[in-house]
């Protein structure tokens, strides 16, 4: 449960020779946030930079994202802007098992970055010994209510996890799927200049007016559908091999 990933999160960082923070689930398909960036933006050192109310970049010991570097399962990460910064929001958190991030710098880590590493890890299906088959929903209401007719009110996400193990153990398979569609609606209010031209240079307040403003209602609906699987073959101690797949796409409606 929570108390057994709060041991090995601290059993993680006691053993390493690095200085890292890390957060991993309790079980199967159970970070509760809608990205890895949710979850990874509470660790001490870490924050999150918000794009229309959701976290989305994430900076380490307060330097720009550009300077960091990300991995999944040890495998460096393309990035979908103009900089080599990830957009941590195309992750959903049911398909993880766990992040580590390092604050150091290692040679085994592939592209390490200038302020931080951080690695997403997924589900091993051959730490399990049982076969596990997790479903998780989740509905959301948002209490800004209709501010735009053509955008829902409701959101949701949905998720599914397959874990098996075949050949007496040896062989390992892990199938995962995860929906979601969250709309997030603010209003705006934008003022601009003055009507007298005063600007704030010497001129009374009094006299000062507003030039203009702009008001309006925004919203923004991301509809996310992924998909992951692993099979992990390990007839030994000594060898081991593991291939990853992950599919996401993403559709953002402003």
């Amino acid at each position: 449960g929570f108390r057994a990933s709060l041991e090995n999160t601290i059993a993680l960082k006691k053993n390493s020779t690095q200085i890292l923070e890390a957060v991993s689930a309790e079980d199967v398909g159970k970070l509760p946030d809608q990205s890895i960036a949710e979850a990874i933006a509470r660790l001490p050192g870490l924050t999150a930079q918000r794009l229309n109310g959701r976290s989305q970049d994430i900076s380490i010991r307060g330097l720009a994202p550009d300077f960091s570097t990300t991995l999944l399962n040890g495998r460096e990460q393309v990035s979908t802007s103009n900089n080599r910064s990830a957009q941590y929001d195309q992750y959903p958190a049911e398909l993880m098992s766990g992040v580590v991030v390092y604050k150091t710098p290692s040679a085994d880590l592939v592209g390490a970055g200038l302020s931080g590493t951080v690695d997403m890890r997924t589900i091993r299906p051959l730490d399990y010994d049982h076969t596990i088959f997790s479903v998780n929903g989740r509905i959301e209401s948002n209490s800004q209510g209709d501010l735009n007719p053509d955008m829902p009110r409701y959101g949701y996400r949905l998720g599914a996890t397959y874990v098996d193990q075949f050949a007496g153990g040896k062989l390992g398979l892990t199938i995962g799927v995860a929906q979601m569609d969250s709309a997030e609606q603010f209003l705006e209010y934008a003022p601009w200049g003055y009507a007298n031209g005063g600007g704030g240079t010497g001129v009374p307040s009094a006299d000062l007016a507003v030039g203009g403003v702009k008001l309006q209602a925004n919203t923004d609906d991301l509809v996310r559908t992924s998909a992951m699987a692993t099979l992990q073959y390990r007839p030994n101690e000594q060898f081991e091999s593991t291939l990853d797949v992950l599919d996401r796409k993403s559709t953002r409606l402003n």
